[in-house]
């Protein structure tokens, strides 16, 4: 965990944690994470009958910077709904909700929320390196929109007084086929590029991912995923755009091997297989990767 993520040919990669709390956070950098790659913000709306408010939010993003002093943070906006349901909103019933009204979809119903929610990251990035990440977009004019509200909060934030940061990157997650697909036109857009593999496995290969019989037809191997986080990798080197992995395929030695020689840098996994990870690429050389 002390030693650096570089393989035996000098080549350092980057390796940060998903966490949900903000304890997490202090865990993670116990175990060597280099920064939050994902910081999923849907549990603080969890248990309660009314949104956080934006101090509340606010408290939280700023524990997690305070764990992680000068290291980068990328705040997730709210991936509520599919698999995680809150109290929070009255969501509908729907037969089937991964397909339904959740994250961005539900920000877009929702937008006075959304705003306060970006508010509170605005103002977080006061205190460190925030980066703010849009999940389960699927066109390119919602990743446009969720921008403008970006923009909204920030002239709110503003107005109000509060120190903010000179830049704030805004990223999306890539996730949904139709996003690995047009993965240059979002590149366009956004300042980074985060591939969720989980949901990419589950979408591309019409496999639920919490069926236990149908578990060994997701693999993160099955050529179809290969291909599009090739063609996603590629788009983020065509524009500049840096891309990271933030599903449990980062987090899986053999998977992870084979992701840096897909020519991913960037890696963000749960905190457990951190050290596992790091010492995994220690061990290789760039063109063993490759081949």
């Amino acid at each position: 965990r002390a030693l650096a993520a570089q393989t035996q040919d000098g080549l350092t990669v980057a390796v940060r944690a998903n966490v949900e709390i903000p304890e997490e956070a202090v865990e993670a950098r116990e175990e060597g994470a280099e920064g939050i790659g994902l910081y999923r913000t849907e549990y603080l709306y969890i248990d309660r009958l009314h949104p956080p408010t934006e101090d509340e939010q606010l408290t939280a993003f700023r524990a997690v910077l305070d764990a992680m002093p000068h290291r980068p943070i990328v705040l997730r906006t709210f991936d509520i709904g599919g698999d995680k349901f809150v109290s929070t909103f009255k969501m509908p019933v729907e037969l089937n909700p991964m397909l339904g009204l959740r994250a961005v979809r539900l920000a877009l119903l929702r937008p006075e929320v959304f705003l306060e929610h970006l508010r509170a990251m605005v103002r977080a990035s006061a205190f460190g390196d925030v980066r703010i990440m849009v999940p389960m977009v699927s066109s390119v004019s919602e990743l446009v929109w969720a921008r403008q509200m970006l923009e909204k909060a920030i002239a709110q934030v503003k107005a109000g007084g509060a120190p903010v940061a000179e830049h704030i990157p805004l990223g999306v997650m890539i996730e949904v086929p139709s996003a690995a697909v047009l993965a240059d036109h979002f590149a366009r857009h956004a300042e980074f590029m985060s591939i969720g593999t989980n949901d990419l496995i589950q979408y591309t290969l019409a496999v639920d991912r919490s069926s236990r019989r149908l578990a060994h037809l997701a693999s993160p191997f099955d050529p179809a995923i290969v291909r599009l986080i090739e063609r996603v990798v590629a788009a983020g080197e065509r524009y500049d755009r840096p891309v990271s992995v933030c599903g449990a395929m980062a987090g899986d030695p053999l998977a992870a091997l084979l992701l840096l020689g897909l020519g991913v840098r960037e890696f963000s996994m749960e905190v457990s297989a951190i050290p596992q990870v790091r010492e995994t690429f220690r061990r290789v050389t760039l063109e063993e990767a490759r081949r």
